[in-house]
């Protein structure tokens, strides 16, 4: 299983001191007047209200640095940076989807984040995050949300079926699937098996890439120039997908998955951390059937996953640099009496996520949650051995070909072979454009 490699090579080029010259030109830093920093983020709704608490005691306690909070929805967060980012109109701090870091650094939207920051996510985050938080080798900025795959199964359905453990195994997962399916006298699937979730590209295709880590191989070349896909993992992983949907499918693709699990109606899926959460506040009592395990592997050996990374940022167009990361630092790397920070706070309080800090993993209030959750530890533990989803400058693009290919094999449009190879060349052709 081919695992993360250390991204912090070569120097950094732009220290703290260039930075604090930088950015000293615009009002407030060096002038010593009041500055006001905008945040643009996709914490909108109840996860804004979370976060507004937070923003409130560095304002009170920072008179001379005051941060505004600017929410949007997450479908329309990467247009509103980047049509910002035209009109002049700059977020001096960005909360960024790392997938889009390849598109943001072409754009030099991203700052390089001073040595003292790089110094610091290298030694207090697992590699996955640091990764995640890293371009062309150098750390942008504070790694926050980082999200490991594993199959979620409904303990009550696998036993109803007559087993006591998940599948360790690809084939597995289709054997047991079959016998959990259940439909009615017309053919209707009342209790799905196995079924991936559906409906935009990142929920079809960040599971196809965890199953190709699990078999051992990125989506992409390590230099992201070239498809994985024609490798074995590849053909291994879009023969799976080929077997669960369509022509050749073990269920039915218009049986809603992700519905369906939190009703208890489906065996099998495969989910992110995050989900458990969800599904805790979904199904109330009903969640002591749910189970997570690692992601199973074809041979059922040693294999790993694929984790997604958020990571705050500092705009390279910002004339408070300095302020900005001041702020960050505090936000990602000042503990209080707990031992935890205030973005490891809001992260656990707000989703159930467990922050990959190492101060925050070794507080108490972690460290309690770790022991009484079993989940909560899988997908923690995951991150050890998970590759990153990787993100070129066309990372968009490219996951929107492999969405495309994957759903034209669901609705029989063509075959797993055609799929994979269409899907091959035309990201390889895409990678080359950029």
């Amino acid at each position: 299983m081919k695992t993360w490699k250390k991204v912090l090579s070569g120097t950094v080029l732009a220290a703290l001191a260039a930075t604090t010259a930088a950015c000293g030109s615009g009002d407030g830093g060096s002038s010593g007047k009041k500055v006001t920093l905008t945040l643009l983020s996709h914490y909108n709704g109840n996860n804004e209200t979370a976060l507004k608490p937070i923003i409130e005691k560095w304002n009170s306690e920072n008179p001379d640095i005051q941060v505004k909070l600017t929410p949007v929805d997450f479908g329309e967060l990467l247009k509103t940076i980047m049509t910002k980012q035209s009109a002049g109109q700059v977020a001096d701090i960005m909360h960024v989807y790392t997938l889009w870091g390849g598109q943001l650094a072409k754009s030099n939207v991203l700052a390089e984040a001073p040595q003292s920051v790089a110094d610091d996510v290298a030694q207090n985050y697992p590699e996955a995050a640091v990764k995640g938080a890293s371009l062309n080798g150098k750390v942008f900025g504070y790694p926050t949300e980082v999200q490991a795959y594993g199959l979620f199964y409904n303990k009550k359905l696998l036993k109803e079926a007559g087993y006591d453990a998940p599948p360790k195994t690809w084939d597995e997962m289709l054997e047991m699937a079959q016998k959990i399916e259940k439909r009615d006298s017309s053919g209707k699937v009342l209790v799905q098996g196995f079924g991936f979730q559906r409906g935009y590209a990142g929920l079809v295709d960040q599971p196809f890439m965890a199953m190709m880590a699990a078999a051992g191989s990125p989506l992409l070349s390590d230099d992201l120039a070239k498809s994985n896909l024609d490798g074995d993992a590849g053909r291994k992983t879009m023969d799976f997908y080929s077997k669960v949907y369509g022509k050749n499918g073990i269920t039915d693709i218009a049986f809603n998955t992700t519905k369906g699990f939190g009703a208890g109606q489906v065996g099998m899926t495969i989910g992110a951390g995050w989900w458990d959460g969800s599904l805790k506040t979904l199904m109330k009592d009903a969640y002591a059937d749910v189970g997570e395990a690692p992601m199973p592997t074809p041979d059922g050996g040693a294999g790993g996953t694929m984790a997604y990374t958020w990571a705050y940022g500092v705009n390279s167009k910002s004339k408070h640099q300095e302020e900005a990361w001041k702020f960050l630092q505090w936000l990602n790397t000042q503990t209080d009496d707990s031992g935890m920070t205030p973005e490891g706070k809001f992260l656990l309080d707000t989703f159930n996520v467990i922050p990959s800090r190492k101060s925050d993993l070794q507080s108490a209030k972690v460290q309690e949650v770790l022991q009484s959750s079993p989940s909560a530890k899988l997908f923690a533990d995951a991150l050890n051995n998970a590759l990153d989803e990787q993100s070129p400058a066309a990372g968009m693009e490219v996951q929107d070909i492999l969405y495309k290919q994957i759903e034209s094999m669901w609705t029989d449009q063509i075959q797993a072979d055609a799929a994979l190879k269409n899907a091959h060349e035309q990201i390889g052709a895409k990678l080359a454009e950029k």
